[in-house]
Formats: structure tokens, sequence, C-alpha cells
């Protein structure tokens, strides 16, 4: 099938024109640039049309402009020279001569063409609609956030920016790889930071920036929709959505509909969307550089300092716990210079609780509990060596009892044995559930993209058959008017037969007037013959 893009074609679907280089409804070139055919059209903008085209058996897109005015034309061209010098996974591919004239049959104006990579899969915004809204995690957060950045990277470092950044202009492949599209609204940095002038302003509701909104953008503008788009993908609220934006501050209350992020992202996050732009990240370095903090610090175990008070009112010391991490390796037999360095802590020790003895109020029903108290040594495991304190029966003056020291015993190994067995089974079910997360993760994306085909699919079915009634009405006005046809000519021929016989008899009515007057003379004419010859007889 062949589509014809002529915006004044009276009929640019016709399945006559399959195989047809020239439409034969109104003569406008139907094979352009004697290699693309357009198969159908797949979408419609404020300043254009989006078609399907075959491109000598390989699938791509093209995009007619059908505003004519000049800064439309303007661009339209800036969109297909920034996309021909960009290459990337993430940015539609466009080849050198991708942007074309075609000029339609019986018209002066041209229509603009650029055809690009077709890119399969679905925008943010439809995706999210086909979830439900269901948030996305963390970990998606952070790859989809990296991603853009980097695209982001490429489009500055050519000194282009993109000021249409939101979820309908970002695709997602069936790989995961995003793609950011609709590089219309581009704009050159020198054209307005160098020379200080403002531009055509771009505006997407929610997601464009206040200097956007006035007719100026830098780089930073891009990291504001940046910003927002990531709000709604991790809220599932449009950033104008009454439930997180406040008009009376013009702040977005987002963290609490955003859960299980950690502060580090939302802070990242609230910095792209700070109100000014020199408030944002200085360009899309510092963002990366951010983002593996971030990434950095969420892989490493976190150690968290707590105070265990002991019995004896007096006296706390702090331990220390360390959340699941590498498992603790058996500490090494003790050096001379270790043994000493016990005997120094021991005696502090005891010094130490005879001091808190002796500062009791009342030196008589003094009870100090024993309790073993963990000393941390470089050198030694957690299963170090304690000082119990036994119990004294006081008398009238403090008696300080020397503490013995304990040694380490098989329980005690046996125990530190069983607490990294215990830790290394944890480490381990935390694993598996972590490989379990991923895994459904990855299942979860296979459905949403299988889903995705088979809507994809049941569009093109539906398309279809919308196209096969179309045909079939057509065809049926086809025959209702061939019918019509036959009729009013039918009608014509009827006529015309009444009109001939009418004129037929008025000939014959004529023909025999005309003989009863000849007979009538041609008796008069008798008459006077004998009525002459009567006379010259009597004569």
């Amino acid at each position: 099938m062949s589509y014809c893009i002529n915006p004044h074609c009276p009929k640019p679907i016709d399945l006559a024109n399959a195989n047809n280089p020239i439409c034969r409804n109104c003569g406008s070139q139907l094979l352009l640039q004697n290699r693309y055919r357009v198969l159908k059209q797949i979408g419609q903008g404020g300043f254009g049309n989006t078609f399907e085209i075959d491109d000598i058996g390989k699938t791509k897109v093209l995009k007619v402009l059908t505003e004519n005015n000049p800064k439309a034309v303007e661009l339209f061209q800036q969109e297909a020279k920034v996309l021909s010098q960009l290459n990337s996974v993430g940015i539609p591919k466009v080849e050198a001569d991708g942007y074309f004239t075609v000029l339609p049959k019986n018209s002066s104006v041209p229509l603009h063409c650029l055809v690009m990579e077709k890119i399969e899969g679905v925008n943010l915004e439809r995706w999210m609609e086909f979830r439900n809204y269901q948030t996305i995690s963390e970990k998606e957060a952070l790859n989809w956030l990296k991603q853009i950045v980097e695209i982001l990277a490429l489009v500055h470092a050519q000194k282009y920016f993109h000021r249409d950044i939101k979820p309908q202009n970002i695709m997602l492949r069936p790989s995961g790889q995003l793609v950011l599209i609709d590089f219309g609204a581009v704009r050159q940095i020198t054209t307005t930071i160098l020379a200080g002038n403002s531009h055509t302003r771009i505006i997407s509701q929610g997601y464009s920036p206040p200097e956007q909104q006035n007719g100026y953008s830098v780089q930073q503008s891009d990291f504001f929709a940046l910003g927002r788009t990531f709000i709604f993908l991790l809220t599932g609220k449009e950033p104008q959505d009454k439930a997180i934006y406040d008009p009376l501050t013009n702040e977005l209350h987002w963290r609490k509909y955003a859960v299980n992020i950690s502060p580090l992202l939302a802070d990242l996050i609230d910095n792209l969307i700070a109100p000014t732009a020199n408030q944002r990240p200085e360009n899309t370095r510092v963002i990366l550089q951010r983002l593996q903090k971030i990434e950095k610090a969420l892989n490493q175990p976190h150690i968290f300092v707590n105070t265990t008070n002991i019995q004896s009112k007096n006296s706390s010391l702090p331990t220390v716990s360390v959340s699941p991490g590498k498992p603790v390796q058996p500490a090494a037999k003790p050096s001379q210079k270790n043994r000493k360095t016990w005997k120094w802590l021991i005696g502090l020790g005891v010094g130490y609780f005879a001091i808190a003895a002796l500062n009791q109020p009342n030196n008589k029903n003094i009870v100090v509990t024993e309790e073993k108290i963990p000393l941390v040594s470089p050198s030694i495991s957690n299963s170090s060596p304690v000082i119990p304190i036994s119990e004294s029966t006081p008398k009238a003056k403090t008696q300080i009892q020397p503490s013995p020291v304990n040694v380490i015993s098989s329980e005690d190994l046996q125990a530190e044995k069983a607490k990294r067995e215990k830790i290394e089974n944890r480490e381990a079910a935390l694993k598996a559930e972590r490989e379990r997360k991923e895994a459904m993760e990855k299942q979860r994306k296979l459905e949403s993209a299988a889903k995705a085909e088979q809507e994809r699919l049941e569009a093109i079915s539906k398309e279809k058959a919308a196209k096969e009634a179309q045909e079939k009405l057509e065809a049926v006005i086809r025959e209702r008017e061939n019918q019509a046809a036959i009729l009013t000519q039918q009608k014509k021929q009827a006529a015309l037969q009444a009109k001939q016989r009418e004129q037929a008899e008025i000939q014959a009515k004529k023909a025999k007037q005309a003989l009863r007057i000849k007979s009538q003379k041609t008796i008069i004419s008798g008459n006077t013959c004998k009525s002459s010859a009567t006379g010259t007889g009597a004569t």
C-alpha cells in the first residue's frame, strides 16, 4: 500500500496506488526520493504528521512538516541537523541525506521531510499508564537517570540543549535502553548564552523551568525538566497534581509519595529542580559523579554506634554493631605486645569500677553485677577475652578484689563459629532475596515488553480492520454511485425515447394533416374541372 502525503489529495489512502510511483488521485509522487514508500500515518502533532515508511525493506519513520512559517521550518531543519550529528543508542539515527523537500502536484509550497530510525517500544508516559502508574524502584531510577544524563552529556557536548524533556519524549526499548526523542525544540548554547537573546518559547506544563517560560533556556533547564520527569516516575503523579504541588509556594512536596528511595537520591532530584538555574548542578559530569557516589554508598555496609547501659548506674560503654557485610575472620593468636596491652586494659577496667564503687553515696549495700564488657582490639575478633567483675560482699570499707581474666575456651570458639555461620547464612539469604527480586523485576520487564508488543499488534489489527471496513464502505459507496449513474442514464434514455416518440407522433400527425389537405385540394380541383367542362358543353 502507498499513502499519499499531499495534504490536498482527495483520497490519500487508495489500494489502487499500491505499486504506483504517482498518485492516481492528485498526481503527486508516491516513491519519495526514488526509495521511500509511505505505508501509513502513525501520528499527528502541532507542527507536522508522522508516517511509517519502507526504505527498501527496512521500516523507518518519516516526519512531514505541515506548518510553512519560517520559525517552524527553522526548528525542523535544526532537528535534522542535530540528529544527523549525534550517534548514540539513546538518540534516533538520522542519515546525512535524511532531510529533503517534496513539491506536491499543482502546489507551490514544498513539504519538508525528515527520515529517521523507528524506535520500537513505548514512551514513559504510556508505559506508566500501562502499569496503572505504579512507581519505579530506586535501582531503576538510578539506572534510567544515568542513561538520560549520558545522552544529555552527548547533546550538551555538541553545544545544544533539548528544551523539551518529559515522559512523552523518552522512549523505552524492549532491551531496557531509553531513547530521547523529539529534538524539534533543541537550541544552540551560543545563541542563548553568548548572544544573550531570548528565543521561541517551548513550554510543557509542569516540566519547563521558570527561565524557559520567560523566553530563555540554558543547559541547566534540561536538568529541571529531568528532575520533574523522575518525580513523575517515582511518585506516579504529574508535577501539577494537587497532591504534591503547593500553588502558594510553587513547590513540590513529593518525597512522601516516593517510597523506598534513599535521601541521597531524593536530595539529588531536589537539586535538579531548584527554582533558579545557578542552584542546579553545573553540568552533566557533576550529576554523573553524584550518581556514582550514591550507588557506592548504597552498596556499602552501614555501621551504627549504639550505647548499651551496664546495670551499674554510673557506667555505660559504647558497643559497635555491624550490618551484614563481610564475615568476621577468626582472630590470630595474641602477640607478647598484645598481652601487655591486655594487662594494661584489665588494670584500667578494674580501676574504673573501683572509682565508680567509691563514688557511691552509700558504701553500704553496694552490689556490682558481673558484666562482660567487650574491648575492641585491631588484632582480635569480636570474641575477645572479657573481664568479669566478681561479686564482693561489702564490709565497713570497700574491698577491691582483683579480677581474674577469662581464657577463651573451646565453647567460646564454637559460639563464635556459630555466630559467623549465622551471619553467613543471613548474607546468603539476603543475596538470594536480591536475586529473587532481580529475577522478578526482569520478569516484570519482559511481561511489560510482551504487553506492549501485544498492544502494538492489537493496534495493528484494529487499524487493519478499520482499513478493511473503510474499504468495504468505499466499495459500497462506489457501487451505489454506479447504480445511481446507471439509473440516471436509464432515465435519460427513457426521456430521450419518450421525446423521440413524441416527435414521431407529431411528425405523423403533420403528415396526416398534410395528406388530408392535399386530398381536399385534389377534390376541390376536380370539382372545378367538372364545373368548367359542364359550362363549356352548355355553351
